[in-house]
């Protein structure tokens, strides 16, 4: 809580730290634009670490994933 809040800060918000952990334990409301600086601030914290984001549909050919990862029509193999 404390890095998001700084995060926060950082691109503009003002929520508190209790703000944010009421907001996401559901026990209160934050104003659109708070809301939207926490989402960032999580999401920047995300791209540190995440793995790529899903690509859209012009950047990969999906035959390509097809030939990667086969499937089997959701059917287990026979033992």
């Amino acid at each position: 809580m404390p890095e998001l809040r700084v995060r926060c800060v950082a691109l503009g918000g003002e929520a508190s730290e209790l703000g944010v952990d009421a907001y996401l334990n559901g026990a209160t409301a934050l104003p659109a634009f708070q809301l939207d600086m926490s989402a960032h601030a999580v999401n920047e914290r995300l791209d540190e670490f995440a793995p790529p984001k899903v690509p859209s549909s012009g950047a990969f050919d999906p035959h390509d994933v097809l030939l990667e990862y086969p499937c089997d029509g959701g059917h287990d193999e026979p033992a």
